[in-house]
């Protein structure tokens, strides 16, 4: 059984951990308004630019398959740099695990490109893969960023090296609940294809399909990149914060168990002393 001064001092270093768990949930508050009010803002323009390229996209344009692509899948990841974030990067983790596993049963080979430093340190350690770019996901999220990393990811697709692109990452629902997504981009028609339906004769297209289609495909995969990246930004806040105001209430509830065994090692230690202070006050009278 624990000494009365090694339960103090768990109950203070209780406290504090309480403390530290408080502020970063406080903290993650702040930053989860900022980061959904981003995320919604950007959905509408997603879908839209999705559901255009649908209604472009037909036997005549788009990506026709080039026979001299490589058969290559190229995963695209999207995790934290920290921990502390509850079951954020384990479910970023385990879908890309399936997915490596599914296509080595199909025979293809995978590379990757890592955003985040969780995801890219657990792959790496179970997997042999091709690593095609790392970056940390850092804290501030820009559209130039996104342009960035499309610039890395495209050139790949462009020149034959990989024949389809998929996205991994979690989707926001709310502060407690994150979605994990596996999502085909690349290419185009493919992914287009998955979008809603939209009624093509209704529309009509000044200049052509094929030359909007050509000008639009870099810009609907560079918002492809910025929505994910949103995406994930906004529920690992969500996700840490859930995280953090569990850790919290199970630290007021260790506290209030420390202190309770406390109380009573110290009421028992007080109670002994009494009693051999009894004791030698009743053993002096009968001398």
């Amino acid at each position: 059984m624990a000494s009365i001064k090694d339960l103090k001092k768990r109950i203070t270093s209780t406290k504090n951990t309480q403390q530290t768990t408080k502020a970063m949930k406080m903290v993650s508050a702040a930053k989860l308004r900022r980061a959904t009010d981003a995320i919604l803002s950007q959905r509408p323009y997603a879908q839209e630019i999705a559901t255009l390229m649908k209604a472009l996209s037909d036997g005549s344009t788009g990506d026709s398959v080039d026979v001299n692509r490589k058969p290559v899948s190229l995963l695209v990841a999207f995790s934290s740099d920290r921990g502390l974030c509850g079951g954020y990067n384990a479910t970023v983790i385990r879908a890309a695990s399936q997915f490596l596993v599914e296509k080595k049963a199909q025979g293809k080979a995978v590379k990757c490109v890592f955003v985040g430093k969780k995801v890219q340190e657990m792959i790496k350690l179970r997997f042999k893969v091709e690593i095609a770019h790392y970056e940390e996901f850092g804290q501030k999220i820009t559209f130039r960023r996104a342009t960035d990393l499309t610039k890395k990811i495209v050139p790949l697709y462009d020149q034959g090296e990989v024949d389809e692109v998929f996205f991994v990452f979690n989707e926001f629902k709310n502060a407690m609940t994150q979605e994990i997504k596996t999502e085909k981009v690349l290419p185009l028609v493919e992914a287009a294809s998955d979008t809603t339906p939209v009624n093509r004769d209704l529309a009509i297209f000044v200049p052509s399909k094929k030359e909007l289609y050509e000008s639009l495909s870099s810009k609907y995969f560079t918002i492809q990149v910025f929505k994910a990246l949103l995406e994930a930004q906004a529920s690992e806040h969500g996700s840490r914060m859930s995280a953090m105001e569990s850790a919290t209430k199970n630290a007021g509830d260790m506290i209030r168990k420390l202190t309770l065994q406390y109380n009573k090692q110290r009421q028992a230690s007080i109670t002994k002393e009494l009693l051999e202070i009894i004791a030698g006050s009743e053993s002096q009278k009968t001398v």
